[in-house]
């Protein structure tokens, strides 16, 4: 249902432990920035990306065997060269990010998450996507928390790698590591920490499970 979002792109987030300078600890830790969390699949390790394609340990991390890790990349280029996979690991449409979640990383310990936001954010969220292709309406799945993000050349930074976090009193973090708080709240807090840390227009967004 269109309600003034949109959802902005699908991660496949890898699991890891909250970096030890956000004060809290977690070890479910997701973000929608690739400087705090993987995502998969990270697009510089696939065949043919120099110079850290056919890397083994990223091979052996994921794939049963070699052929499966090529027809991976093929599928991921080729989503690549269409604008509906990003460098950050972003997929611009659910069918997409759940077919590779599925095939390739489901046995893994990670997360699908679809990241909202309100339609006027849109444009300055768009990094290589169109923003009129986004898809409309709120994110389906489960509601997990908020995060605040900022687009910079090639990924999506969170209010949290530069601490942002410590302007505000009395706010609370879950066990992924994102804001335990309404959009609306974090709609607010991205508004005081404009111009602050990293220079990116910084966004409210709604992250939702999928799997």
């Amino acid at each position: 249902m269109d309600n003034g979002f949109v959802t902005i792109g699908y991660y496949i987030c890898h699991k890891t432990d909250a970096p030890s300078y956000l004060g809290f600890d977690t070890d479910s830790f997701i973000s929608v920035s690739d400087c705090l969390c993987d995502h998969e699949p990270q697009i510089v390790y696939c065949h043919s990306w120099k110079p850290h394609g056919d890397d083994p340990q990223y091979i052996g991390r994921y794939f049963s065997d070699r052929e499966e890790y090529i027809k991976m990349s093929g599928e991921i280029g080729d989503l690549f060269s269409q604008n509906l996979f990003d460098t950050d690991g972003s997929f611009l449409r659910k069918k997409d990010a759940v077919y590779f979640y599925k095939k390739y990383f489901a046995a893994y310990d990670c997360t699908l998450i679809a990241v909202s936001t309100m339609e006027r954010y849109s444009e300055l969220s768009s990094g290589n996507f169109d923003h009129q292709e986004y898809e409309s309406g709120e994110a389906e799945g489960e509601f997990i928390g908020c995060d605040i993000i900022g687009w910079d050349i090639s990924g999506f930074h969170s209010f949290l790698c530069n601490s942002l976090h410590e302007e505000f009193d009395e706010i609370s973090f879950n066990k992924y590591g994102l804001l335990d708080e309404s959009f609306e709240k974090a709609e607010q807090m991205a508004e005081k920490i404009q111009g602050m840390g990293e220079p990116v227009d910084w966004i409210p967004v709604m992250i939702h499970k999928l799997y």
